[in-house]
């Protein structure tokens, strides 16, 4: 009965790791103007660096939480005993659409992988700091703040892949993770919100990385060195972050991990129909009607309509086309390092259960005449496998070609770019058959909180040297974002400048020719046009 645990172990050990690190409860503590905060310190779980520690502050208030429904975020109240920031928060309301099978995996996969789903509240505009011990006033450290992804419609700061403690204690960076409202709690396209204000999600991004600004530094924490990175729609978040940037300017740099946001529909459509499921178009004030519903009810009601809330777009906060911006150089001037993996549509296709199915090629294929063209870019092997051939259409079409020319047309117009690949693909961050490189499967290398040993698989040497590597080069770039991650800027070298990472079993980065990876976008650029998700 020990055999197969012992031997997980003894395989460990051999790789240097041999602490599983349990969080120790200290009391690290800091004053800023709300009052004090009281953390702990705690080591990273499967990281060699098991005598390193990290002072990490869960739960801190950047906002008045409960905000009222649909309204921007505002000031948190001051607090008299001090804080205990002990505790990851809840995640704020999440929509996870559809029902059965769709969105069970979904839940699965998204909420809070490899471990238990996270409770919701609309009690959530909190953050989270991972700083390294001797981080303080005196020694500041960069900044890396994380926004999550989930389509504007789920995520949380609080997912596990998210902590930050391995990042700090590796690469002496300060981490910040948090919250902001999603789905029509965050973007409702309410016409009583003054235009402006309705992309409150937005504003709960904005609100947070101000309160960066205003007490990082008493944490550890640079200010002046604060580099956003996000993956899918936490990317697009830091696209519409560039493209409509705060002033101050409060980061110096941005990372774009597979960045896109799939919200197609009507927004204010979709408002009315929950007005109108809970009798409040009537009222005097639809609005405040519609904030005495529970937010269970409202949650319950989205998902089974599959209901989509996006952005209203161009009231300063979002840009569906965000080439004015870059055109007009309103859109931040700062080194942005930006790229996608290697198989980012397999868990869509997945999701939809399309592997014995034809009907998302055909609709991928029908919107243009250039069905035998796309079919030609692909090998055998594909074309000849439903599910490689849907997988691949998606990330291609949706991620690879519109990352291309999103990077493209920002370095035309003067901007600083780097681009990367990821191609890596580990047993047990596998959690469907065929996963490959899916999307978001970089992330849990980047923080370093891959699990050691799942139903999947364990840990291997490739695993724990690439996350080594990726977390250096991204913190690298928090560092000294002017010197790149470690290969040539986009335009500066005869077109070898992609930085292909993790392929083949490698543990770093090879530079390739963007040709290699990006000839098929001569195929898909009119299909990246038609969706209009290209820049």
């Amino acid at each position: 009965m020990l055999s197969q645990p012992c031997k997980v172990f003894g395989r460990l050990a051999v790789l240097g790791i041999t602490s599983f690190a349990p969080v120790v409860a200290q009391t690290p503590t800091v004053s800023i103007a709300s009052g004090v905060i009281v953390g702990t310190i705690a080591t990273p779980s499967n990281q060699p660096s098991a005598n390193a520690t990290a002072n990490v502050f869960q739960g801190i208030p950047f906002a008045q939480s409960p905000p009222e429904r649909f309204s921007p975020p505002s000031a948190p109240a001051a607090w008299k005993s001090p804080l205990q920031a002990t505790q990851l928060p809840p995640a704020c309301i999440q929509q996870f659409s559809g029902s059965g099978a769709l969105q069970q995996f979904m839940i699965d996969t998204f909420d809070n992988p490899g471990g238990q789903p996270l409770p919701e509240s609309e009690d959530c505009l909190y953050l989270n700091i991972y700083a390294p011990a001797d981080a303080s006033p005196t020694n500041l450290k960069p900044v890396l703040f994380w926004i999550f992804g989930g389509n504007l419609q789920f995520g949380s700061g609080s997912v596990a892949q998210y902590d930050g403690t391995s990042f700090a204690v590796n690469q002496d960076v300060v981490v910040v993770t948090f919250n902001y409202r999603t789905n029509i709690f965050g973007f409702s396209s309410s016409p009583q919100i003054p235009f402006g204000e309705q992309n409150v999600g937005y504003l709960d991004q904005r609100f947070a990385l101000s309160w960066v600004q205003d007490n990082i530094a008493q944490f550890g924490g640079n200010p002046d060195q604060v580099t956003i990175f996000g993956e899918s729609a936490g990317g697009y978040s830091v696209k519409q972050l560039l493209a409509n940037p705060p002033s101050p300017l409060p980061f110096a740099a941005a990372i774009m991990e597979s960045q896109q946001a799939g919200l197609t529909g009507d927004g204010l459509e979709s408002y009315y129909m929950v007005l109108s499921n809970f009798s409040c178009e009537t009222a005097s004030s639809p609005i405040d009607c519609l904030r005495h519903v529970p937010a269970t009810e409202i949650k319950a009601f989205i998902e089974s309509q599959s209901l989509l809330f996006p952005p209203v777009d161009n009231d300063g906060t979002q840009l569906n086309d965000v080439r004015s911006s870059i055109s007009s150089k309103k859109f931040a001037n700062v080194p942005i390092f930006l790229g996608t993996n290697a198989n980012e549509g397999r868990v869509f296709v997945a999701a939809l259960g399309l592997s014995n199915s034809t009907n998302l090629i055909d609709q991928v294929l029908n919107m243009s005449s250039l069905e035998n063209s796309i079919l030609a870019l692909y090998a055998a092997g594909i074309v000849n496998d439903e599910y490689l051939l849907a997988s691949q259409i998606l990330t291609d079409a949706i991620f690879t070609c519109t990352t291309a020319s999103l990077s493209n047309y920002a370095v035309e117009s003067g901007y600083t770019a780097w681009r990367y690949r990821y191609a890596a693909s580990f047993p047990n961050t596998s959690p469907f058959n065929e996963a490959g490189a899916w999307h978001s499967s970089e992330i849990p290398e980047v923080f370093g909180t891959y699990p050691l040993s799942n139903q999947y698989g364990t840990v291997t040497t490739q695993q724990i040297k690439l996350s080594q590597y990726m977390q250096r080069i991204w913190a690298d770039f928090a560092k000294n974002p002017s010197a790149g991650p470690g290969w040539p800027a986009l335009g500066t070298n005869w077109r070898w400048e992609l930085g292909d990472i993790g392929d083949n079993g490698s543990t770093n980065e090879k530079t390739i020719q963007l040709e290699d990876h990006d000839y098929v976008c001569v195929v898909y650029d009119p299909i990246v046009q038609a969706i209009g998700s290209g820049y």
